[in-house]
């Protein structure tokens, strides 16, 4: 199994200058049915924003020296189906069980997200064929976390790659998803 990143090029890349070291900034992102997000961008990370041809919103936040990426696809959920627990694990499976037997983990171990708001879960594959290598190729991760944030009418899909699950870029973008990646209300005009 390679855990290859794709990144899409099509968005807007959020500006960010050498040598980058500011606070987090805030940034708000529209969804859909004039529903906003807003995302706290760790600091040295970049953002990249797509939609693809259904209008389903997507956000790409990776760190400069490559040692982490994110990919977050906001779905509509209107019934709530993956409000509970159960339902989020399935859809976990349905989405991501392909990577179990090239893992070390054979297995999908299930972790609670516990964000601010919302509920979710993730689990960690870490790709056999990686494991003890040194020098990856460049978009090659060691290690996917793949998961669900979601809140009443939406469904966040995000897969973390990452080389080490202990850095602080990784744990940075766990707190992002744990703290930020939250729905903020519209003000009317």
């Amino acid at each position: 199994m390679r855990i290859l990143l794709q990144l899409l090029l099509v968005g807007v890349l959020a500006p960010v200058a050498p040598g980058f070291a500011a606070a987090q900034r805030q940034e708000s992102v529209l969804l859909f049915e004039s529903r906003k997000v807003a995302v706290a961008v760790p600091p040295g990370f970049t953002l990249v924003r797509q939609q693809d041809e259904t209008g389903l919103t997507s956000l790409n936040l990776a760190d400069a020296p490559g040692m982490v990426s994110v990919n977050l696809v906001f779905v509509p959920d209107p019934e709530g189906l993956t409000l509970q627990a159960r339902a989020r694990r399935e859809r976990l499976f349905e989405l991501f069980g392909g990577y179990v037997e090239d893992s070390v983990e054979k297995a999908m171990r299930f972790e609670e997200l516990e964000p601010r708001s919302g509920a979710g879960t993730y689990c960690v594959f870490t790709d056999a064929s990686l494991v003890g290598r040194t020098n990856l190729p460049a978009g090659e991760y060691r290690h996917l976390t793949a998961g669900l944030k979601v809140w009443r009418g939406v469904m966040v899909v995000f897969r973390l790659f990452s080389n080490e699950t202990s850095s602080a870029e990784y744990q940075a973008v766990l707190k992002l998803l744990r703290s930020s990646v939250e729905e903020r209300a519209v003000p009317l005009k």
